[in-house]
Formats: structure tokens, sequence, C-alpha cells
């Protein structure tokens, strides 16, 4: 009777756990959705900005801003990532609508593969094309303070390309004169920013900072 009711437990418990981490899975799947999804909407919302943006400079103006939007972020992934990569608006209807897709395209000797940015291989080339576009807003509106506030914004960057993307980053400050403030858990900026600042959560709670660094 005891051995039964041993087993009997056993059982239950095996199930309970086996449910519970289920339970754990759909929780961390559920929110690696939630986590998707708001970086979709987040890069819909910027491409929306960029578009109203390029509207407001007047149609004579339109063609020769889109271009130069087109040559800074294939700029800037041809000098990160190394690649044969190009970024382009192209023009597109749905529902019977105009509208405007932003693609990144890929040259294989003589074919050319077009896949959409929110599409873009493992998050990283989305990463550098909504940091590009974020710079385009920037510079694009009048009166607009020229600092970008970025909290982890190339967490999907590969380490391989994070020592180009500093170097990206240093000429974006130089060279447009905008200041960068970057939070990151990489160490890949340290040597190229004007100011690093190491924080950590002590015991009671409370962030300081622990070690800062300048040029």
């Amino acid at each position: 009777m005891t051995s039964d009711l041993a087993s009997v437990v056993r059982l239950a418990r095996k199930d309970a756990d086996r449910e519970a981490a289920e339970a754990a899975a759909v929780g961390r799947q559920g929110k690696a959705a939630k986590a998707e999804v708001a970086r979709l909407r987040e890069s819909l919302e910027l491409h929306e900005r960029v578009l109203g943006v390029l509207t407001s400079v007047g149609e004579a103006r339109q063609e020769s801003a889109q271009r130069q939007v087109e040559g800074l972020v294939t700029r800037a992934l041809q000098a990160i990532f190394e690649e044969n990569l190009s970024f382009h608006l192209a023009p597109a209807v749905r529902g019977n609508q105009a509208t405007v897709d932003f693609v990144l395209r890929s040259t294989y000797g003589d074919i050319e593969v077009d896949t959409p940015v929110l599409e873009a291989r493992g998050g990283g080339m989305a990463a550098v094309v909504g940091f590009v576009l974020r710079l385009v807003v920037l510079l694009l509106t009048p009166g607009a303070r020229r600092v970008l506030f970025l909290d982890e914004s190339f967490g999907m960057v590969s380490a391989e390309y994070e020592p180009r993307l500093a170097e990206f980053l240093r000429q974006v400050a130089d060279k447009a004169g905008v200041q960068v403030v970057l939070v990151t858990h990489s160490r890949a900026y340290d040597d190229l920013a004007d100011a690093s600042y190491e924080l950590a959560l002590g015991a009671d709670g409370v962030t300081r900072v622990v070690q800062a660094g300048s040029q």
C-alpha cells in the first residue's frame, strides 16, 4: 500500500515537473514573441518616420534625399560587414496604395537578391540599418539636438563585426557632429569612445559607477 502510494506520488510529481517545464517553455516563447513584436513595431514606426521626413523635404528634393539615404546606409553596411550589400527604398503597391519597401540587396556575380530589412539575417544588419535611419531622421529634422541615445541597439551584431561598428560610430561622431550615448554589455567600443563608464549593481540594490575611462 505504501509503495503504491509512493509510486503514485512519484508519477504525479513527474507529471507536475513536466507540466511546469512546458509552462516555462511557453512563457519563454511568449516573452520572445513579445520582444520580436516590439522590435518589428519599432522598426515599422522608424520606417514611417523616415518616409515622413523624406516627404517633408518636398518633391524636388525627394529623389536626391532618397539617394543620400540609400548611399549612407549602403556605406555603413559595407564598412561594417564587408560584403557586397546595398540598401534601397523600393516602390511597391499594396491594396491599390503606393508604398515603399526597405530592402537589402546582396549581389552574387550577376545575381541580385533583395531581402526586406525586417527579415535580414541574424538581426545585426537590421540593427545597423535602424541606427543609420535614426541618424538620417536626426540630420534631416530642423533644430533637432544632435544626440542619439542607444540602449543595447547593437546587441544582435556579432562580436566579429563590433570593432568595425565602433569605428563607424567614431566617424559618425567626428564627421556628422552627432553625440552617441551607447548602453552596452560589450567592451569593444571602449577604446574609441570619448568616455566610458562601467556600472554595477551593489548588494544594497544601488547602481554605481565602478570604473570610468576616457581618451
